[in-house]
């Protein structure tokens, strides 16, 4: 089968895995560098789409916190297994306390992550909610005015569920990913 006659919708979903590591007491910034070598290794796996590094910045984060983001469950698997991995993290024993934390991406933060590029912090709050109010009014206005006078008759419910139908995808796959890719610049950029 050639790509243009791949199904999206059969096409495997991408997979993230976001791990943390406290530093051992006056290890931070080797414990940010062994992070920074870790996630390079990384990007030289097939399927490997993005890495995000947080370092531990106090008072805010005590860990270090990466995610790796991968095509394919099974590309995020062979990393995993790969002995370059276990070389790393073998490296970084010496750096750490404590096992390693399992972390999960909760509501939009994930649609914030995809850069090849590792970056030293996540935006702040008030960004990530500007960027989503940027995406939503401009879809809630056009649905409200296109499109729920022409189902007003419905019930309330089935009204709700249709512009949620209609927000989410563009919220997910449009809106905020365009918004972020556009004012990358603002959203990383650090107060002085």
């Amino acid at each position: 089968m050639t790509e243009p006659d791949r199904d999206p919708v059969a096409a495997p979903l991408a997979v993230t895995v976001v791990v943390s590591r406290r530093p051992a007491p006056g290890r931070e910034d080797e414990l940010t560098a062994w992070g920074q070598g870790i996630s390079e290794a990384a990007t030289r796996f097939p399927g490997h789409l993005a890495v995000q590094l947080y370092p531990p910045t106090a008072p805010d984060r005590e860990d270090l916190v990466i995610a790796f983001s991968f095509a394919t469950a099974a590309d995020l698997s062979a990393w995993e297994g790969s002995s370059v991995r276990r070389e790393w993290l073998a490296k970084a024993q010496p750096l750490v306390e404590g096992p390693t934390r399992p972390q999960s991406v909760s509501g939009f933060e994930g649609i914030f992550a995809p850069s090849v590029q590792a970056m030293s912090s996540p935006p702040p709050r008030w960004k990530t909610a500007s960027i989503i109010a940027m995406a939503l009014y401009p879809a809630s206005l056009l649905i409200n005015w296109l499109v729920i006078p022409q189902v007003v008759a419905w019930n309330i419910f089935l009204r709700v569920a249709l512009s949620t139908l209609l927000i989410v995808p563009w919220m997910t796959w449009l809106g905020v990913p365009y918004l972020t890719k556009w004012l990358r610049p603002w959203l990383t950029r650090t107060p002085r």
